[in-house]
């Protein structure tokens, strides 16, 4: 804006000049035309004011334009700061991504990595395909836990496989997958299977094992206070009702 107004000044300057000029060459004029002006001051006078008047208004024209254009490198200047920052950050990044990509080769030279991450996505899919028997799905749940890979998805898969076999072994082979997991939606569904697995004879001490540890963290639920206690007094075998006694133990009565 300093140099919108240098300009300003400076076409003050010049019309100052040419009123002077004019005013001189009007000084050395003939004696008929000072009288024909001094006969006629309004007349003079006017015709400076729209001098003066288009002067004004051509100087603020020039200096909107100027102020304008004076913006522009502004914005350009800014507009490449930005690039320029942006190509350094960008630039950054491959170089980290270089030295990252190095460090994981120099790390992994002999594949071991990468062979283990393979081993976990064959495992993954081999949970995740119902084609395969139930027993294999299940065995790769403890590899996938192990390193961390044993999402939601996958408790999903298992979940799945509980519901829909009726081996109640297979069932008890689902809870021990799902240790940790279990859902308090499972309630009924264990209590039910339960209380088949009963009725049968108590034909698997695997699903009644991993069926009161599904359900010890949802003490003290009085439907499940009630099973355990069944079955710390009536299990057939004592490994099994001690440790539904010692779910009630450790789980204080509502």
């Amino acid at each position: 804006m300093n140099k919108s107004l240098s300009l300003v000044a400076a076409l003050l300057a010049v019309i100052a000049i040419a009123i002077s000029i004019t005013g001189k060459s009007g000084s050395d004029s003939s004696p008929e035309m000072d009288q024909s002006k001094s006969r006629n001051p309004d007349q003079q006078f006017a015709k400076l004011e729209d001098q003066l008047r288009q002067a004004t208004e051509t100087i603020e024209t020039l200096s909107s334009k100027i102020e304008k254009l004076e913006t522009r490198p502004a914005q350009s200047s800014a507009t490449s700061t930005d690039n320029s920052e942006l190509q350094q950050r960008i630039a950054a990044l491959e170089a980290q991504q270089q030295a990252m990509t190095k460090f994981t080769n120099d790390f992994d030279q002999y594949g071991v990595v990468s062979s283990m991450e393979a081993e976990l996505v064959n495992a993954y899919s081999t949970l995740m395909d119902t084609n395969k028997s139930i027993g294999a799905r299940l065995k790769q749940v403890g590899q996938l836990k192990r390193y961390r890979y044993f999402d939601d998805k996958a408790l999903q898969a298992v979940s799945d496989i509980y519901l829909q076999t009726d081996d109640f072994n297979q069932k008890g082979q689902a809870l021990i997958s799902m240790k940790g997991l279990v859902t308090p939606e499972f309630r009924d569904q264990i209590l039910t299977d339960l209380a088949t697995e009963v009725e049968a004879g108590n034909k698997s001490g695997r699903f009644r094992y991993y069926a009161i540890e599904a359900l010890e963290p949802m003490m003290p639920d009085p439907a499940v206070r009630e099973w355990l206690v069944h079955l710390s007094e009536n299990d057939p075998q004592p490994k099994l009702a001690g440790r539904a006694g010692q779910a009630l133990t450790d789980s204080p009565a509502k």
